[in-house]
């Protein structure tokens, strides 16, 4: 699997060059669900930092698990062309459907 940095910078690069040939609704459709990535791994680290249940090195694990799984769902959906409200619903809820 693929570590976050690494995904994040392949949809950015494939906006830059999607921009770079004309197609600025789809950089617009990839920028938007990048910025609902970052949303949702801020909701996560917050919900694990009020639940303080497990130790800080759990909590990380779980955070770090729940971005994972987020992360590969979206790029999933996003390479299966998926429309602007499923990687939305992926990044603002964790699910696709």
């Amino acid at each position: 699997m693929k570590d976050a940095a690494t995904a994040f910078r392949e949809v950015l690069d494939k906006g830059r060059a999607e921009l770079a040939g004309g197609d600025a609704q789809e950089v617009e459709r990839r920028m938007k669900a990048i910025s609902a990535l970052v949303r949702a791994e801020r909701d996560v680290a917050d919900f694990l930092a009020a639940a303080h249940a497990q130790s800080p090195e759990e909590d990380e694990q779980l955070r770090r698990a729940e971005l994972r799984r987020r992360i590969a769902l979206f790029v999933k959906a996003d390479l299966g062309d998926a429309p602007p409200e499923v990687l939305e619903r992926i990044m603002l809820e964790g699910r696709a459907e």
